[in-house]
């Protein structure tokens, strides 16, 4: 474990290394036109906020393996024990695949929309900061005060919005496991009944069930962790991708 996360991190640290020194390096060669319209604080923004959203998922990403793993590990088990209360377990997947679907792109644009309206706040108090001198000697504390409260709780808004997309899943997945586990107990009581199930296979399918929706439930946190990260990339791939006007001689 030791020397997994210390590859993983390793690696991480690499890539940001990497993002860093291709947004500095881009963003010197850029038009000032472009530097004209846009705001410092946003970029600050993109270059420090989205490029930590990418470091916390590549750091995550290696628990994203063993879970995955163990939950093949764990369906292996299931069926080999037992074929119709495995198959039976695993019939709520598709409830699961269904609502991650419907779930899927409105979680996305919440980031999306989180991300941007933290730019804009960064870029206004970074713009009110620079220019403090001018704002004190206009007398325009109070209405700058004002219009940085608007964004402020329109960032604060769009970060509700998108805790409670990150958040939504966990429970779903909880009330998946409870009624996975019902339905096991009621069927495999019947097959108790009839002499085709032991209790210890039953009391066992019962630990395999939670044990199966254990990594269900950390790859659903990961998965938000991952949707986050997407949109800080999309941002950034959007800067990197801003055309150089004045090319230099090859």
């Amino acid at each position: 474990a030791y020397a997994q996360e210390t590859v993983v991190g390793k690696m991480a640290e690499n890539v940001l290394f990497d993002i860093r020194r291709a947004m500095f390096a881009h963003l010197q060669k850029v038009s000032l036109s472009f530097m004209d319209k846009t705001e410092v604080g946003r970029l600050m923004s993109r270059l420090q906020g989205d490029v930590n959203s990418i470091h916390e998922f590549l750091e995550s990403s290696i628990y994203s393996v063993g879970d995955i793993a163990l939950l093949f590990g764990i369906v292996f088990v299931m069926l080999y024990v037992n074929f119709s209360l495995g198959f039976l377990t695993l019939s709520i997947l598709p409830a699961l695949l269904m609502i991650r679907i419907v779930w899927l792109p409105r979680a996305r644009e919440a980031f999306m929309a989180a991300h941007e309206t933290n730019s804009v706040v960064n870029g206004a108090l970074a713009e009110a900061i620079h220019g403090v001198r001018t704002v004190q000697s206009m007398d325009r504390q109070q209405v700058n005060f004002l219009l940085y409260d608007d964004k402020a709780h329109a960032d604060l808004r769009t970060h509700l919005v998108a805790a409670r997309y990150a958040q939504v899943m966990v429970p779903i997945v909880d009330g998946l496991t409870g009624l996975a586990m019902a339905v096991v107990i009621v069927v495999g009581g019947s097959m108790i009944v009839n002499g085709r199930v032991d209790v210890g296979v039953l009391v066992a399918y019962i630990l395999y069930i939670q044990r199966f929706f254990d990594p269900i439930r950390s790859l659903t946190l990961q998965y938000s962790v991952m949707q986050r990260a997407m949109a800080s990339g999309k941002r950034l791939t959007d800067v990197l991708d801003v055309r150089i006007e004045i090319q230099d001689k090859p």
